[in-house]
């Protein structure tokens, strides 16, 4: 469950929630590139950060009350400047004033943007994010690229009235690009950059989005992929998205193409935003007669679609550590692996002689998680987790407060044993019932016997509970959650979540009772 205000679980409290929103941000444009940048300027504040703006990571700027002409106000709207670091991610902050027009006299603003190497990939463009905490922005810019010390490309821009810009063009064969501030938008005022991003950062917010829904599933006995998955329409009247248009974007989408997207409520009079997840394009269709594109985006699974070529032997840690790196995913912000391994696994052995020859390597990450009583998932940051399922129940509760209806409720058969790998080992449950057959060549002789009552634990109880309410988005797969009808109370183990979204939130659910 992700970590929310009180203020947001207050609302969701309330018989009529605030305005709720969602935003969808798709980049278009080249991740090797932007990896390999490095960002610096002709002259900064000691508390500016102009290397973060070309970095993966979003800035969040803290609004100092500065000399600048009409910022410094006692009005609790500005903090006061730290006399030593750490001052926050601000991004670039110039060290010279506009003048009374905006325009700059002297050294004009630099940001300069260099490579280990040329690029020859085609961009779509620049996206620059000016200073959506001060809100402003340039009005006149220049984006120039070299090669070799050669232009390559130069456009400047004029009367821009944005926070964020979109320069649209295609830029190729470049080593440096160098971004300069001709005019900015208020007097007495240093230029500010938040984020540079070498491609064209489409943002979609509820406004633009046609149709969207949200979907995530996780079996907590591995015994199934887990799956996490969008799909949104977007307007496509101006033909953006057309292939045959030849000023379109189109042409530039690839699979695995990367998405983020969030959610939020308005609260006290600002937007409170959660991670709603990172996924990647797998699929998207433009009719020729339609006036919408769609789009599917799914989890990082799109990059463990290839046969497994790892060890088949040693620990489960070593034989998921050479899948997840088989995989090769993109890693994170900060550079980090986009996977968590849980330490237990570096202690249970792989069973001898085990043939993964034909496993993908999702699949091989599968058969680790079971082998070693874990759930395989991924969390809203884009992290793959191999872990226990934890403990404890959520502060949420699905009730008559926020149901369109009773949760249904469905009997599985009772389990009368659990049978590893077709009688390598066999646990009794009940004199009755259907046997519980798990096929895993990791498992060994010596797990065998825990894998089997640990399956045995979780479906014993019979009841599964399934039903649409009024969403909080928080709300995750694997969570605990109270569950009230008009006869009981029980604890749901959430296995499935469905998120749609028509200007408000509405979800549906399934999960595992008592479990």
């Amino acid at each position: 469950m992700q970590a929310v205000s009180q203020a947001w679980f207050d609302a969701q409290q309330q018989t009529l929630v605030p305005e709720s929103y969602v935003e969808v941000s798709l980049t278009v444009g080249d991740p090797d590139a932007q990896a390999d940048a490095t960002a610096s300027s002709n002259g900064e504040q000691t508390f500016s950060g102009a290397a973060a703006v070309v970095g993966d990571a979003e800035q969040s700027p803290t609004l100092f009350g500065t000399t600048e002409l009409n910022i410094w106000g006692l009005n609790s709207t500005a903090e006061i400047l730290p006399d030593a670091p750490p001052y926050g991610d601000n991004g670039y902050i110039g060290n010279v004033l506009s003048g009374a027009d905006g325009s700059f006299t002297g050294a004009i603003p630099t940001i300069t943007l260099s490579f280990s190497q040329t690029f020859s990939a085609i961009i779509p463009g620049i996206t620059i994010v000016w200073s959506e905490t001060y809100g402003e922005w340039a009005l006149d810019f220049r984006v120039t690229a070299y090669n070799g010390g050669a232009q390559v490309f130069q456009t400047t821009i004029s009367d821009n009235a944005n926070v964020q810009s979109v320069v649209s063009a295609d830029i190729q064969n470049y080593d440096k690009i160098v971004v300069e501030v001709l005019k900015w938008s208020l007097p007495q005022h240093w230029a500010r950059i938040e984020q540079i991003t070498l491609g064209i950062v489409q943002v979609y917010n509820k406004t633009d989005l046609m149709s969207y829904q949200h979907t995530m599933t996780v079996d907590p006995l591995s015994a199934e992929l887990p799956t996490t998955e969008i799909s949104f329409e977007v307007s496509n009247l101006n033909g953006q998205y057309n292939p045959d248009n030849p000023q379109g974007v189109e042409k530039y989408l690839m699979e695995r193409q990367e998405i983020t997207t969030r959610y939020g409520y308005l609260l006290n009079g600002a937007i409170e935003w959660i991670a709603a997840g990172t996924f990647f394009v797998s699929e998207w269709n433009c009719p020729q007669n339609g006036i919408t594109a769609s789009f599917k985006a799914r989890d990082a699974q799109e990059y463990m679609t290839d046969t497994y070529s790892g060890p088949s032997s040693g620990t489960l840690m070593a034989i998921a550590t050479a899948a997840f790196q088989q995989a090769d995913m993109p890693a994170l912000s900060d550079g980090s692996d986009r996977w968590v391994i849980d330490s237990s696994l570096g202690n249970i052995a792989a069973a001898t002689g085990a043939d993964l020859s034909t496993n993908t390597i999702k699949e091989v990450l599968q058969l680790c998680a079971n082998a070693a009583c874990c759930v395989l998932y991924q969390d809203r940051a884009g992290v793959f987790h191999i872990e226990p399922l934890a403990a404890g129940t959520t502060d949420y509760a699905i009730n008559q407060f926020n149901s369109y209806q009773n949760s249904e409720i469905s009997l599985s058969k009772q389990l009368r044993a659990v049978d590893i790998n077709s009688g390598q080992y066999t646990l009794s449950v009940a004199q009755v019932g259907d046997t519980q057959q798990i096929s895993n060549p990791l498992i060994s002789d010596s797990q065998a016997p825990v894998v089997a009552q640990w399956v045995a634990n979780l479906l014993t109880n019979r009841r599964t509970l399934s039903g649409e309410f009024r969403a909080d988005p928080r709300l995750d797969p694997l969570d605990r959650v109270v569950n009230t009808n008009n006869f009981a109370t029980s604890t749901v183990l959430v296995t499935s979540i469905t998120y749609s979204y028509g200007g408000a939130f509405r979800g549906s659910y399934e999960g595992r009772a008592g479990a």
